[in-house]
């Protein structure tokens, strides 16, 4: 008999340390994600001072759409530290998927996939605390180990198992898989290598998943969680100032320099572009940032649908609302 899934839909935002920040979630809701994670929050630092973590845990308007994903390897301190957040967000998530070298050295996230006797102790201190509680995993440590994986935390009775297509070896390196270990019995949501609505539809119909998470796909494209389709320039254009008026109500100026990140996947096959790249990442305030995006696609899309004549604030006006 199948489990349960208390997760609102079938296509969520993936977690990603500097990307998956309040604003971006923000705005990936907005676009028909159902639900998101936060950054990956370590399970010490909670239990030290939770405070330290309040900008990433999540805020009032979305707990009802966001885990919050905790990393760690004393089994203890995991279960304390999701104690002290379950009520935070809609559930709890392991992170047993980072590759990363800091976080492996720590023998947190993938890590936990070397010893699946003690990556077992640790899911089971932490579901006995937990009301809602899911587990993000890779598909094994140097091999595909998927089913033992999926064996262990359908035993342990999590709620929904998300998992990478890769072995933590692997890090992003080779094609990610998608036919992989699935008896339907847990809720299981599939990602990596996710770009297009087209892969969306591939994932899950090669792996009988519930659904899927978007990661990388997503930086620079929450359209992909949309189903209107490909965005006209005007959307973009947009979503883009969206965006930027959301970093700075968290970052101010700052939210500048948090921008840069997505800057190649808002600008992707634009005339112009690389230029506009290199320009645009030594800026370092919000307002200017903002008016050079809006040169910058006026330039590349009146063509389009824009009248050369026309003033940038009236389009604005007429397509974003403002």
């Amino acid at each position: 008999m199948s489990k349960a899934n208390f997760l609102p839909g079938n296509i969520g935002l993936a977690p990603m340390a500097g990307v998956t920040d309040y604003p971006f979630r923000k705005l990936c809701l907005q676009h028909g994600a159902y639900f998101a994670f936060t950054e990956m929050i370590s399970a010490k630092s909670v239990i030290i001072n939770v405070k330290i973590n309040e900008i990433y845990f999540p805020r009032q308007d979305e707990k009802d759409r966001v885990g919050v994903q905790l990393f760690g390897s004393d089994y203890a301190e995991l279960s304390e530290a999701a104690a002290i957040v379950q009520e935070k967000g809609l559930w709890v998530d392991l992170n047993a998927g980072c590759p990363v070298s800091k976080v492996i050295k720590k023998g947190a996230g993938s890590a936990l996939l070397k010893d699946l006797g003690e990556f077992r102790k640790v899911v089971r201190a932490m579901r006995s605390v937990l009301k809602r509680f899911t587990v993000k995993t890779r598909i094994g440590w140097e091999k595909d180990e998927f089913e033992k994986i999926y064996n262990i935390l359908l035993e342990e009775n999590v709620d929904a198992v998300f998992v990478h297509g890769r072995t933590a070896k692997q890090m992003y390196s080779g094609k990610a898989t998608w036919k992989i270990y699935n008896p339907g019995f847990v809720p299981l949501y599939i990602s990596g290598d996710i770009y297009t609505k087209e892969d969306i539809k591939n994932a899950m119909e090669q792996s009988g998943a519930t659904g899927v998470i978007v990661a990388r796909g997503s930086i620079g494209n929450p359209w992909i969680f949309s189903e209107i389709g490909e965005p006209n320039c005007e959307q973009r254009l947009c979503t883009i100032l969206k965006h930027l008026e959301y970093l700075y109500d968290e970052y101010k100026d700052y939210g500048a320099v948090v921008f840069r990140k997505f800057v190649a996947g808002y600008t992707k096959n634009m005339l112009g572009a690389r230029d506009f790249r290199d320009k645009v990442m030594k800026i370092r305030k919000l307002e200017e940032l903002s008016s050079e995006f809006q040169k910058f696609f006026y330039e590349n899309c009146y063509k389009q649908g824009f009248r050369k004549e026309q003033k940038i604030s009236d389009i604005l006006n007429q397509t974003c609302g403002n």
